[in-house]
């Protein structure tokens, strides 16, 4: 076991819901949650944290760092000031039981890099989340679904107050309701029907010039609410079932992400990435469920879409990897979910160091199947057509530990609360011969379960 890590034992919990619940009173309280489907391979752990001990946040060319003794502000690059203020541990080593122990969980925005791409601004920033929000933690409960075991899990620089004060937090009885979550309004769309058909026509007479091959269009739902944002995180994702989950908040700011796709994970400088292209409706009749699936599986565009953004992750990852290290050992799988069918592909590298996981995440942020291709010139294409800022949606939510491990998600089906609005968006890749109706259908498909839900009320 690492020597900078003490292993404390709590009672297994199924569910890391009341658990988070004990905590959430500290400072920027994270859960990663994976769903209850127990056939997933990728729904063995929930991680639970707060109170970090250092936060980064960048807006634009500005960061913020933050301690619990001071302040300081300054420009940079995001991931450049990450790798600054997150040295990695020599001496830390990876354990496939507890595979994170500490170390920087948070997220970064879609529009984190558009500094450095020289992408204009654009639109009016209207969601006033940072670009990038990171906390430095160094204690994290670990629930293990497959060996049921729940490890509080504190690291030798971990301050005696906050380790006496998470430990009587998790071993007190919590009987406190969370309270409820409602709509105040109904979900409005930036783009009008006939808008998102004009805009998904420039994107084909782009793509039609010779500009790009796919751009993925997205337009944004904005509702009033008020309540609780952790009652809806817990309900929907109870209807999820979502692998990449996570809810993490920032007072009167939550971000909720119920996504199903991988970006990137590194365990031991091998990396993986999964990007998911192609996409058909679940259907409650199980033979028009199973004729979905079949047409998904037989369509040559999506599997032409997805093997676009396979070469461009390729070629991201190649940039990083170790040369001759990338492979694609796993094309065109389909996996269900709650309210869709999906194709999902696999590609894998390997690290020639541990610290280059700051290069590689910064090398394929953010990732190609939210964008289109080539990349940079795909979403100047969105930043022209999209008239609102997408904030999260379409960033990244990571966790990576001491040792340059770490896992991510794109964050897709991911819903964004500020203050008293909250924001869901919904899109999908348009390529050359791509259907208007369908493709805006598509994007209501991924969607329609959260934003029904909670017109229905959580």
């Amino acid at each position: 076991m690492d020597s900078k890590i003490a292993v404390e034992s709590l009672p297994y919990s199924s569910t890391p819901y009341p658990l988070f619940k004990k905590i959430r009173h500290l400072p920027l309280p994270v859960l990663l949650a994976s769903g209850d489907d127990r056939n997933r391979k990728d729904a063995r752990f929930e991680y639970i944290t707060a109170a970090p001990d250092k936060v980064v946040k960048s807006t634009g060319t500005e960061i913020s760092i933050e301690t619990h003794t001071e302040k300081s502000v300054f420009s940079g690059s995001p991931f450049d000031v990450l790798a600054q203020e997150f040295p990695l541990d020599a001496n830390s080593t990876f354990d496939q039981d507890l595979p994170f122990s500490g170390g920087a969980i948070g997220y970064f925005g879609y529009e984190m890099l558009h500094p450095w791409f020289e992408i204009s601004p654009g639109h009016e920033k209207d969601i006033a989340l940072p670009d990038m929000l990171i906390g430095i933690y160094s204690w994290v409960l670990v629930i293990d679904h497959v060996l049921k075991k729940c490890s509080l899990v504190f690291r030798d620089n971990c301050r005696k107050e906050l380790r006496d004060e998470v430990t009587k937090a998790l071993t007190q009885t919590n009987d406190i309701s969370s309270g409820t979550f409602n709509l105040a309004g109904s979900f409005i769309s930036n783009f009008t029907r006939e808008a998102y058909q004009d805009a998904y026509q420039k994107v084909i007479d782009y793509i039609l010039a010779g500009d790009c091959y796919q751009v993925n269009l997205t337009h944004r739902f904005v509702a009033d609410c008020n309540g609780d944002p952790y009652t809806a995180f817990t309900r929907l994702q109870t209807i999820a079932k979502a692998p990449f989950a996570a809810f993490m908040e920032d007072g009167d700011q939550a971000v909720l992400s119920f996504s199903p796709e991988r970006f990137i994970q590194v365990q031991n400088r091998k990396v993986m990435t999964q990007p998911i292209k192609g996409t058909r409706p679940r259907n409650p009749n199980p033979n028009q469920d199973k004729k979905n699936k079949i047409d998904l599986e037989s369509s040559t565009k999506d599997k032409a879409e997805n093997l676009m953004i396979v070469d461009l992750l390729r070629n991201d990852l190649g940039r990083v990897c170790d040369t001759g290290s990338i492979s694609v050992p796993n094309l065109f799988e389909t996996q269900s979910f709650t309210n869709v069918h999906h194709l999902v592909s696999t590609i894998t590298g390997e690290l020639e160091k541990r610290e280059d996981v700051f290069a590689l995440i910064k090398a394929g942020f953010p990732g190609g199947s939210i964008t289109g291709t080539p990349k940079i010139r795909s979403m100047e294409i969105i930043n022209e057509l999209e008239n609102v800022m997408r904030s999260v949606y379409c960033g990244a939510f990571a966790w990576i530990d001491f040792n340059g491990n770490m896992d991510s998600n794109i964050c897709i089906r991911t819903l964004v609360k500020d203050k008293d609005k909250i924001y869901c968006w919904g899109g999908g890749g348009v390529v050359a011969d791509s259907v208007c109706e369908q493709e805006y259908q598509e994007s209501l498909d991924k969607i329609n379960l959260f934003m029904d839900a909670l017109k229905s009320g959580v």
